[in-house]
This record gives C-alpha cells, structure tokens and sequence, in this order.
C-alpha cells in the first residue's frame, strides 16, 4: 500500500471529507491505479506472446514448476522483469481452463451473502477431515478431472464445484508464482550496516551487525549518518536455490549506470572441523578471463555462510581505498548456467580522504592589542592587560564528526576555547549534513584571563577533527588529524 501524508488537519492528503459522496471519491481515485495493474499485466502477456517459442516454453515451464526455466524464457522474450504479471496471467487462463474440465455444469445459483455463508461452512467441514481434504488436493494437483467429479459427486458437492476448484487452483497458484518468480538477489549489509539503515545518500546508522562494530546514533556526539570507507565487508542473499555462481558489480555513474565487475583477488575464511584446532583456513577465488569476477557457491567457506544458496552469505571485502571519494552503486549477480538474476542497486557513499586542509588542520594565535593591531603569538607569552587572542581555524571535512579546540597545559589539564561572545569553538555536525566544521580560515577572539579554568602556564591550543566514516567495517572515531600552536599565559 502506497505511503500517505497527512495534512494540517489530520486527513490524508488528497482524501476528501466524509459525506456521502466520499465512498465513491474514495473509489473512484483508485481505479487508475487498478487500471494500470491489469494494463501492465495485459501488456507484459502481449510481449511475451510476441514470440511464439519463448511464448510456449514459458507455459511449459509454468506446467513443470521449473523456475529456472520459466524466468530463462521471460529473459528471452525481454519481460523478465515482469515475472509476477506473467505467471498472474498464465494462472488465471489455467484455473479457467482446468474448472471448465473439472466441473461440467455451471453454477447452479448465485453469490449471494447467504450462498457465501453456507460455502463458508461447507469448506470448513471439508477441511476438518483432513485426509479427505487431502485427498481432492491430490486429485486437483494431478489434474485428474474423472477422479475430481467422482468425489465432488460422492460427496453431494455439486453446488460447489466451481467454487472449490478455484479456490484450489487460486491457492496453489499463490505458491508456484511465489517459487517461479521468487525475490531478485539481495545485498544485506555494508560494511556490517543493514541496508534497512543506509539513507539515499549512501550513509549507514548503526547499530551495526554484529552491534559492537559500530554503535546506534548520537548526531549530537557526532555519531552517525557513515559513509564508508576502507575495506568494506558486503553481504547478500541469493534468493535462487539452483545458483551455481555470484558476482558483485559497481557503478560509480548512477544507479542506472554502466557497472564493471568488483574484482578481487580472493575471500578468505574457515571451514569447521571435527579434530584441533576445529577450524581450517578457506580461501576462494574468483574467475579470470574474459568473465572475471565470479565465485562459485560451492567455494563458500563455512565461516561466510556456508557453501549453499541458502541463507546471508559474506561476498567479499571491498578494497575502496584506491577509489575517488563518492557515491557508488552496488549490484549482486546470481546464475545457475541458464539464468542470470540481478540485484537492485544499492548506494554507498566512499570517504577514504582524512581531515582538510591537507597535510593537517591549522590553528594560529595572535596577540591583538587594544589600539587593534595584532602581533603573531608562536610560543609568545602574553600578560592580563596586553588584549584578547585572536584564534584563526581552518578545519573542515565534508561528512564531519566533530571539531575541538582546547587549550591544554600540564598535569593533564584540558580547557575548551570558548571567544568573548560565550560561543565554543569546537562543535559537532549534529545532524545537519551539510555542518563541514570550519571550511574557511575563522577568526575567535579569546580573553583567557575570564575562564576561571585558566591557570598561569604554558599551553599547546589544540584543534583537532574527526570525520564520521565506518573503516573496515567498525566506527571508531573516523579519520582523524590535530594541529597546534602553543603559548605562555601569564598573570
């Protein structure tokens, strides 16, 4: 069901008020959508049909329950995306076509609420004699109309051959298109982030699985919204029982763009064993060639899932850190030598650049005088009296952490800069994604001589910068980097 926002007044936006006209309003806006269900139905069979064999193999397929089969036509015939729709449309002309068969007489009398009660009643003493019940399953599942009439004859439940063989055909339908057309493959987790937790910039919340590599989000502390950097571990699921091979591709032009295969050397991890030290080393390694990049699911260590299809599997590590910083696409590619299903494209956003400027951030002191003049203070020692340090910073970073200044003397103490107008200098990004820190050279003017923390000393004024990127796989700070400049404070 799609999303609805409400308005000031607590309705629904585009709802129209209750009346008496606003039942058939209601139903009225949602017959477009309908509509276009049964057009996209209508127009993926017309596709299909297009091409007669493709056509035939697909309904051959459907017959057989051969999921392979069936999506390798679809593929064929350019309508693999609209599996759902084809098997809806080819399930509707069989439950026709098979209760056309299986019941000879229409339906003796018509739907009314006392008719549906009585069905009601009937299907569910049916169902209660469970080998019985059983029983007409077999029988519809072999499609075998004589043994079909003879029961619904035997048990008197000729008023209601139709009904039971649609509800029959239209149950079981349900669970073929489910097997034929399962999910598209899957990519899990980034860098130990669900995807459920990476937003359409690319950037992941904790907490991580497992949860102690990166924690939940505190923007206030700096944590959170992550881009990624580093080795980056994915995971996916394959969502095809008979996939032999996987792949991982990315795509730094767009979610439509053109992707190339993520190559790596090797995955390596453990197999279990029954004698010390209970584990042996496994590595695999991916096809080379003309069609590079391919794993097979036979390889899978048991460390990373397992060399099955079922279930969350580790697909490899990621080496970003040759990569521009960015927004890329990832993509999961299964096959099983007849069939190739792809993922939907997943958003990472890469950050393998530390603090700017570049080599480090920079801090200066000067001495700014009452008659306004301002003398450089690099190791200078200034008195009460000789006017306010002007504290210049410049230390930014596009997905910011937090930025520090403090003025730090012996015996470990540590005082936050605060200028003359109460404002702190170090601050965090807070959840504003655009807060970078201090992306121009910024001017403070700071009165030690009124914070009560200051004591006669010699000080190193720090500014220190930490962005917010998950480095393999784990949060710890980020990329980090400090500059300084000291001073003597004297009374």
């Amino acid at each position: 069901m799609a999303d609805t926002k409400k308005n000031k007044t607590g309705t629904e936006a585009g709802a129209q008020p209750d009346g008496p006209a606003a039942g058939t309003a209601r139903a009225a806006a949602s017959q477009p959508d309908n509509l276009e269900g049964l057009q996209a139905v209508a127009r993926a069979a017309a596709q299909l049909a297009k091409n007669k064999e493709n056509f035939a193999q697909a309904v051959e397929a459907f017959n057989a329950s051969d999921a392979s089969r069936f999506q390798a036509a679809l593929d064929a015939a350019g309508v693999g995306e609209h599996c759902e729709k084809i098997c809806f449309f080819l399930c509707v002309k069989k439950c026709v076509a098979v209760c056309l068969t299986f019941c000879l007489e229409p339906h003796p009398g018509t739907f009314e609420v006392s008719e549906m009660i009585e069905f009601a009643g009937v299907l569910d003493q049916l169902a209660r004699d469970k080998r019985a019940f059983a029983q007409l399953e077999a029988i519809f599942a072999k499609e075998d109309a004589e043994a079909w009439r003879a029961f619904i004859k035997e048990r008197q439940l000729g008023r209601y051959c139709h009904q039971l063989c649609h509800f029959f055909c239209e149950w079981r339908c349900r669970g073929k298109c489910v097997d034929l057309c399962p999910p598209n493959p899957l990519i899990t987790r980034v860098g130990s982030i669900p995807i459920s937790q990476i937003g359409p910039q690319g950037l992941g919340n904790g907490p991580s699985i497992p949860p102690f590599h990166v924690g939940a989000p505190n923007p206030a502390a700096g944590y959170g919204d992550h881009p990624f950097g580093a080795s980056v571990w994915l995971m996916g699921v394959f969502n095809m029982p008979s996939a032999a091979q996987y792949l991982v591709e990315f795509s730094s032009t767009g979610a439509p763009g053109s992707y190339n295969p993520l190559l790596v050397a090797s995955v390596t991890g453990y197999n279990w064993t029954s004698v010390f030290p209970y584990i042996s080393p496994c590595t695999r390694v991916p096809s080379s060639g003309g069609d590079p990049g391919w794993f097979n699911v036979a390889d899978l260590c048991d460390s990373d899932g397992g060399p099955t299809t079922a279930g969350e599997k580790t697909l490899l590590y990621w080496p970003t850190g040759a990569l521009p910083d960015g927004i890329y696409y990832l993509r999961l590619k299964v096959r099983d030598g007849v069939v190739t299903r792809t993922s939907s494209p997943q958003v990472v956003q890469l950050d393998n650049t530390g603090p700017f400027p570049l080599p480090r951030p920079t801090i200066t002191l000067e001495l700014q005088k009452p008659d306004g003049t301002r003398i450089p203070l690099k190791c200078g020692k200034v008195r009460k009296g000789d006017g306010l340090i002007a504290v210049t910073i410049h230390a930014f970073d596009p997905h910011l952490s937090s930025v520090a200044v403090t003025a730090r003397g012996n015996s470990g103490l540590s005082v936050p800069v605060i200028d003359i107008t109460a404002t702190a200098l170090s601050k965090t990004y807070n959840g504003v994604l655009s807060e970078t820190g201090y992306p121009a050279p910024t001017t403070f003017f700071w009165d030690p001589w009124n914070d009560p923390k200051i004591v006669p000393c010699c000080y190193l004024v720090y500014v220190e910068i930490n962005d917010r990127a998950i480095l393999n796989d784990s949060y710890a700070e980020g990329h980090f980097n400090s500059g300084w400049e000291a001073i003597e404070i004297g009374f």
